[in-house]
């Protein structure tokens, strides 16, 4: 018995049952139909159906791609490799092994195609492009230095920040690739003489401070008194030298300089006179020869000097000039007496006088008698005399004091005692007056 497969088999079939006639026995009007009684078939009514080779053959389903499944099971009966809706929830599009969340169905075979999938993979940022898939964020880094500046932005890559972009932003001088960050210092050299002054500040920076920033004063050195002048560095207080002997006088004033006074100025403000560059130091004096006769004075001062004391100053005495305005006497002596008249007799009186060595006279040094008229050579001392009347050489009162000399003048005696002075044979009595006579 021939069989008939597919669409077309049936086609045939129906077309050579037409040509062939119906079967006897069944009806020639009207469609022929799988269900139609077979001759001689007994009736359908649970009685035993006859062998089914005895049977016509029915139509196969249609599976136009021959994949097994028939055209009402297949989703798709014109590919063989695909049969059956499957679900799949991530996508790979470009096919870099990153997905994105795309849920939906697919006419497949087996299993889900490549591209298609349940499980995420790496997520990818752009599923229509093979060379990038990781999304990063950076910087715009026009000078390429690795710090970028601007805004920060979002990019789809390879899993690298592209070529002119930086992961770091803040870029203080973003057209220059030798400064980047903003650092802080605290002094600053800004003349670059090595000197340098407190300043607090943030500065454009490499990876270290640029020349002229400073986290810490330079060792061994002051601070800069101006950092605009690389001339000038050290502070100095300084003194006006008005006859530049390079000694200064006056009130100081603080200059700013290489570590020398300027022109004019000097360090050092001990100048003693600053208008004669011959003299500049001042020395202690004690004593003093004004009249050069190689005898001083003591007197104490000080004088401007080129070094050492010149006549007729001088720092220690020689002798003891008593008058240094009289270059003839030198040396004060004392005396005791005053002899004006020369007679040997002294008057009281002590004191120095200046000498060239010797007391000129009247000055005497040791006194001698009390001279009782001392401008008198003849007259040297007093004396108590009485008159004596009677001529027996001794007195009676009243008395008398004599300035005399070697004689007592006629009618007086020196004795007062007698008793009766108009009897020279009566001389003295022994009574009060006579005591007080000879007392005084």
């Amino acid at each position: 018995m021939m069989r008939f497969s597919g669409r077309g088999g049936l086609a045939c079939l129906i077309a050579l049952w037409a040509a062939c006639g119906s079967p006897a026995g069944a009806p020639q009007d009207g469609p022929v139909t799988q269900d139609a009684a077979l001759p001689d078939a007994p009736p359908s009514d649970g009685a035993q159906q006859p062998p089914i080779d005895a049977m016509p053959d029915a139509p196969p389903p249609i599976d136009l791609d021959h994949d097994g499944h028939p055209a009402g099971a297949d989703c798709d009966d014109n590919d063989a490799t695909v049969w059956q809706e499957l679900p799949y929830s991530f996508r790979d599009a470009d096919g870099d092994g990153h997905t994105i969340a795309s849920p939906g169905t697919l006419c497949a075979g087996a299993s889900l195609p490549a591209g298609y999938s349940q499980l995420p993979g790496a997520p990818d940022c752009d599923d229509a492009d093979p060379a990038v898939f990781t999304a990063v964020a950076g910087y715009v880094d026009a000078d390429g230095d690795g710090v970028g500046d601007g805004p920060l932005i979002g990019l789809c890559t390879a899993g690298a920040l592209p070529a002119g972009y930086a992961a770091v932003g803040g870029d203080c001088a973003p057209a220059d690739p030798a400064r980047s960050v903003n650092r802080p210092y605290s002094f600053r050299d800004a003349d670059g003489d090595g000197a340098a002054v407190a300043e607090v500040g943030m500065v454009c920076s490499g990876a270290t401070l640029p020349a002229g920033y400073l986290e810490t004063a330079p060792v061994g050195r002051p601070l800069d008194c101006d950092d605009s002048s690389a001339a000038v560095a050290i502070a100095l207080t300084v003194f006006v030298d008005a006859d530049h002997d390079g000694l200064g006088a006056g009130a100081g004033q603080l200059a700013c300089t290489n570590g020398t006074a300027p022109t004019g100025f000097s360090a050092v403000g001990t100048d003693c006179d600053d208008g004669d560059a011959t003299v500049w130091i001042s020395l202690l004096y004690t004593a003093v020869d004004f009249d050069r006769d190689g005898f001083t004075t003591p007197a104490m001062g000080t004088r401007c000097t080129a070094g050492a004391l010149s006549p007729p100053y001088f720092a220690t005495g020689h002798g003891n000039d008593c008058d240094d305005g009289n270059a003839s006497v030198w040396l004060a002596l004392s005396y005791q007496g005053i002899d004006a008249d020369g007679d040997g007799v002294t008057v009281p009186a002590s004191g120095q006088r200046c000498t060239d060595g010797t007391l000129p006279p009247p000055f005497v040094a040791t006194a001698n008698g009390n001279d009782c008229n001392d401008a008198d050579p003849t007259l040297t001392h007093f004396a108590v005399l009485y008159p004596d009347n009677d001529g027996d050489g001794v007195g009676a009162s009243p008395r008398q004091v004599l300035c005399l000399g070697a004689t007592v003048p006629p009618g007086l005696v020196v004795g007062g005692y007698d008793e009766d002075d108009s009897d020279p044979a009566v001389i003295e009595t022994e009574d009060f007056d006579d005591l007080l006579d000879l007392i005084l």
